[in-house]
């Protein structure tokens, strides 16, 4: 410990090395007197001092709830705040069922399966705790405030018998598109349908289109907040900003879409730069849409589909066709959806089969 004159005072301090860097660094304190009863106060300070700005793992005793705390504020700077309210509904109803003050490095694969079962929630809510959680444990090993989660391996998704019904509803298969499509009267929403179920747009990416953002590809850039109704310039993800090209058969309708707008200018006199706007040139109406969707869709197809629906039945519909995975997570701006990959191998499956009852009735010899 070194001693300098400082003012009327002294001024104490001790070097050290940075762990993080290498480099020499030092920690100070003042002391009224140069005494043996100051320094070695000085001394005490200083140490505490060094201490902690040499400790790199601070955080060794973590519990959920401050872990859970971290992770929230993360997700709120990386992402939109519809998604960071969603996901941080989800880590806390996760942490409530651990425990808040469970230290996080002393989780277990059996202590996780313990909690989550003795709720009496079915396997598809365990499922989605489950997976929040990995999702969780594993940024706070990259972030490194616990030092394994290995044993997340032992946790693989509950079953669930009901999982097959449930991808089955959450798509058209393209005959009941084309007989929603020929049910539907009004032609607005008539178009809007087949807009979103032949480029795989989500809603909100779809209302936000301007015009000008529509040409032999659709460049989505931005979103349309469907409760707020507060326009985004950024869509869902990062890897949401896309270009998505425009087949033949969207052509078309897009085509259509500028015919339909342009004859609805002409008899209310807006000039709104959006690709298809209300009728008095701004946002259209979300609720109203989704009404008429779900209302005849009920009427037709018998069960009620959402607006969301119709990007699921463009990933199935590419999937039968045998569109690769990788190029179809690329179109609907999806980095890794759990919901794409179950639709995409369920139809892939359900091809398999087909092939193989085709294959029966062929005689090679």
């Amino acid at each position: 410990m070194w001693i300098e004159p400082y003012k009327d005072r002294y001024r104490a301090f001790e070097r050290y090395t940075d762990p993080m860097t290498g480099k020499q660094k030092r920690v100070s304190t003042i002391i009224d007197k140069d005494t043996k009863s100051a320094k070695k106060t000085a001394e005490e300070v200083l140490r505490a001092k060094i201490a902690e700005a040499t400790t790199v793992r601070a955080d060794a005793d973590i519990t959920l709830e401050e872990l859970a705390e971290k992770y929230n504020q993360h997700v709120k700077e990386s992402c939109r705040e519809t998604t960071w309210k969603r996901d941080k509904s989800m880590v806390n109803g996760a942490i409530e069922i651990l425990g808040k003050d469970v230290i996080a490095k002393n989780l277990t694969a059996r202590y996780i399966d313990q909690k989550l079962r003795s709720t009496g929630k079915k396997n598809v809510s365990l499922n989605t705790y489950l997976v929040t959680l990995k999702r969780m444990l594993k940024w706070a090993y990259r972030m490194e405030y616990i030092d394994d989660v290995s044993y997340l391996g032992r946790l693989p998704l509950y079953p669930d018998s009901e999982k097959k019904s449930r991808i089955e509803d959450k798509y058209l298969t393209s005959d009941d598109l084309k007989k929603l499509l020929a049910g539907m009267a009004v032609e607005k929403w008539r178009l809007l349908t087949m807009f979103l179920a032949l480029s795989g747009l989500r809603i909100g990416e779809a209302l936000a289109l301007q015009d000008a953002d529509v040409s032999d590809y659709i460049h989505v850039t931005k979103t349309f907040h469907l409760t707020t109704g507060t326009v985004y310039d950024q869509p869902k993800t990062d890897c949401s900003v896309r270009d998505v090209y425009v087949q033949p058969e969207l052509e078309d309708v897009v085509k259509k879409i500028r015919v339909y707008v342009l004859k609805e200018k002409l008899e209310t006199g807006h000039r709104s730069d959006l690709f298809l706007p209300d009728r008095d040139g701004g946002y259209v109406q979300y609720a109203a849409y989704e009404k008429y969707l779900k209302e005849n869709s009920e009427r037709i197809l018998a069960h009620r589909i959402t607006p969301h629906a119709l990007r699921h039945t463009h990933v199935s519909l590419l999937a039968e066709q045998g569109y690769p995975l990788d190029a179809i997570s690329r179109r609907v701006g999806h980095e890794d959806s759990r919901i794409t990959k179950e639709i995409y191998l369920h139809i892939t499956e359900k091809q398999k089969q087909k092939d193989n009852e085709q294959l029966r009735s062929i005689k090679i010899l």
